[in-house]
C-alpha cells in the first residue's frame, strides 16, 4: 500500500472534433467489409439482371405448325431498352462499380459513427456542465 494519498480528477469537458475524427475512421474502417460484400452482390445481381434481359430479345413464335414463324422483341415492345443499355455499361465497368460501391459505405459509415459520437460527446458535455463531470481518482 502505498502512503500517497489517491489524486483525483474530474473531465468536465472533451473535445469533440478529435472525438469526431476518430468517430469517422472507426466507421470507414468497420464499413470497408460490408461495403465489399454489397459490392460484389451488386455485381452479381447486375449480371444476372443483363442476362435475364438479353435471353428476352429476341424470342420467335411459331403459329400455325411452324409455317409462319414470328418473331418477337420483348426489350423494345416493353420498353425495356434504356435498361438494359443502363446493365450493360455497369456489367462492363464492373470495377469502378465494386469501388464506388465501396466507397459510398464506407464514406457512409464513417460519417454515421462520426455525428453519432460526436453527438455523445456532445451530451456529455452537456452533462458535465450540469453535474460536475466524470470523476477519476488515480494513484501511483
Amino acid at each position: 500500500m502505498s502512503l500517497i494519498p489517491p489524486h483525483r480528477y474530474k473531465v468536465r469537458k472533451i473535445n469533440l472534433m478529435p472525438l469526431a475524427k476518430f468517430g469517422c475512421l472507426l466507421g470507414g474502417l468497420a464499413m470497408v467489409a460490408p461495403g465489399l460484400i454489397c459490392a460484389v452482390a451488386s455485381v452479381q445481381i447486375v449480371l444476372v439482371l443483363r442476362t435475364f434481359l438479353e435471353k428476352w430479345q429476341t424470342t420467335v413464335l411459331e403459329l400455325l405448325g411452324g409455317i409462319a414463324p414470328v418473331e418477337l422483341d420483348f426489350i423494345k415492345l416493353l420498353g425495356l431498352e434504356a435498361i438494359l443499355a443502363f446493365l450493360t455499361r455497369l456489367d462492363d465497368q464492373r470495377f469502378g462499380l465494386v469501388l464506388l460501391i465501396i466507397l459510398i459505405g464506407v464514406i457512409g459509415g464513417g460519417l454515421l459513427v462520426g455525428t453519432t459520437i460526436l453527438l455523445l460527446g456532445w451530451g456529455y458535455n452537456v452533462l458535465a456542465i450540469l453535474t460536475g463531470g466524470l470523476e477519476v481518482e488515480l494513484q501511483e
